[in-house]
């Protein structure tokens, strides 16, 4: 059993060196070409050519083999995001994408290819549920209105394409929001209700962190029955990982699988996401994926080679390999983005080979062990099979989609293409 040594308290962590030149290249990525964007380009095609430190950036490869929903995207006003900043700056880690974000939110991920984005949205007090729901859709209603209905271009996105080589039908939405609600608030029914019926909300996201308050505490209960009411999901960071000593509760204290099996008996039609494969308790979680068929996990950060791991990278490979494939069918691809301390998209350069077999293309103790996977793109892929592209293909959208009502038409994918099973 492999798990992650964040500390009892995480503790401000520089961001990690830039990735060599086309390391992550595969038949999922690849580093955006050096030209600057003519300013004939549309905007909504544009694509950012550098990162914050002066490196290439990445772009999902025009050809790759399935679309890319990326399930774990996080706005807020920018005003609270900058309060959100301040924390990270002083806590966690420095934040790479403040100036995307700044610039357009959540679009740059759509700039890079990814055909579809999840927004996450939290309360931390009473009293501001209902604005942050009204931003959530508002910002949902304008990246949809920016992109639906438009071909999907090849120049800024994955041109992927059905087998009959035909181009897929335009996209009709490149966005799902999610709600939220502050546990116990009067009038927290009410608020939920208001998300899901006239903000059209998919579902809700908590923070058991940031909320102070425990999955199965007794002011959720109203929560997960109204999810179930309206048969929407609940996206909970539940896991103990990273904790705080600025956080106002002890998350290790309110944060455990227990208590995520907990809810999940008491609720077995509720549909239950925990982030971040449930760091640091990895196996827990995988154990409640065999027990609990409502319960789904997503990889946001957790193959983004941050957070130290006990074990050698090799070990740490195939963990990983063993709990995507295994679980193949219930795990959400996600980023985090903007805050993250890396570029996008390291963990899907991970994610894709450690699934194909290579092992983890950069990991945190390089130094230590050396490199894992081949350096060189033309030498991965030996250890691929049937078994491990259709592991990605689930991973990267189709559960997604299952979980969060995401259809194909909204991804751009047509009618001729093979029935997904999802």
């Amino acid at each position: 059993m492999c798990q992650g040594s964040v500390p009892e308290y995480f503790q401000f962590k520089a961001a990690p060196p830039p990735a060599p030149e086309r390391m992550f290249n595969s038949r999922f990525l690849e580093q955006t070409p050096t030209e600057v964007v003519g300013r004939s380009t549309p905007k909504e095609e544009q694509v950012a050519v550098t990162t914050v430190d002066g490196s290439s950036e990445y772009r999902v490869a025009a050809h790759a083999p399935c679309p890319i929903i990326d399930a774990h995207v996080h706005i807020f006003p920018q005003k609270l995001m900058d309060a959100v900043w301040s924390f990270f700056d002083n806590y966690y880690w420095p934040v790479r994408y403040k100036p995307q974000y700044q610039a357009s939110r959540a679009d740059f991920l759509i700039q890079q290819g990814i055909r579809h984005v999840v927004l996450l949205i939290y309360a931390h007090r009473d009293g501001i549920s209902r604005g942050l729901n009204a931003f959530m859709a508002q910002t949902v209603r304008d990246m949809n209105h920016r992109y639906g209905g438009r071909p999907i271009s090849s120049s800024s996105s994955s041109s992927f394409s059905s087998p009959n080589g035909l181009r897929p039908p335009a996209r009709q939405r490149v966005a799902t929001g999610l709600g939220t609600v502050m546990p116990g608030e009067p009038g927290a029914v009410e608020i939920l209700t208001e998300a899901f019926t006239v903000h059209k909300l998919a579902g809700i996201k908590m923070h058991s962190h940031v909320q102070c308050v425990a999955a199965n505490d007794p002011s959720m209960d109203e929560v997960y029955a109204t999810c179930i009411r309206f048969d929407k999901c609940c996206l909970i960071h539940a896991g103990k990982e990273p904790n705080s000593a600025a956080y106002k509760v002890d998350a290790d204290k309110i944060c455990d699988a227990s208590i995520v099996e907990d809810v999940l008996q008491r609720y077995p039609t509720l549909k239950i996401c925990v982030p971040h494969l449930g760091m640091n308790q990895y196996q827990e979680f995988c154990d409640l994926l065999d027990r609990y068929p409502n319960l789904y996990l997503d990889t946001t950060m957790t193959l983004g080679a941050f957070f130290k791991m006990q074990e050698p990278a090799e070990q740490v490979s195939e963990m990983f390999r063993n709990l995507l494939t295994r679980h193949a069918d219930r795990i959400l691809y996600g980023t985090d983005w903007p805050n993250l301390p890396y570029d996008w998209c390291r963990e899907l350069a991970n994610l894709v080979s450690v699934v194909d077999g290579d092992g983890l293309l950069i990991h945190d103790n390089m130094e230590k062990d050396g490199p894992v996977a081949p350096s060189m793109n033309a030498e991965r892929g030996t250890n691929r099979t049937v078994e491990s592209d259709r592991a990605l293909e689930k991973i990267l959208w189709r559960n997604a989609a299952r979980f969060y009502g995401i259809s194909e038409a909204d991804l751009g994918l047509g009618s001729d293409l093979p029935a997904a099973h999802l």
